[in-house]
């Protein structure tokens, strides 16, 4: 028995699989972390911008061209 115990600790058949799974759980919690924290981030931005814009003032430039 404690040979196999053995045999178990020290094969590294499926080292790679748990590679992959472990790469792609970050990857997915990667994703889902950005889309949390951007989710809302345009609609706050444009709302800023509309409300920028609604209180900028328009300077009248000159009349660009040649005056006779």
């Amino acid at each position: 028995m404690p040979n196999a115990i053995r045999h178990y600790v020290r094969c590294d058949a499926g080292a790679v699989t748990v590679d992959w799974v472990i790469l792609t759980a970050i990857a997915a919690s990667f994703g889902i972390l950005v889309f949390v924290t951007l989710g809302s981030g345009p609609d706050d931005v444009g709302e800023r911008m509309q409300t920028a814009f609604d209180d900028a003032s328009v300077a009248q430039l000159p009349e660009l061209g040649y005056s006779q």
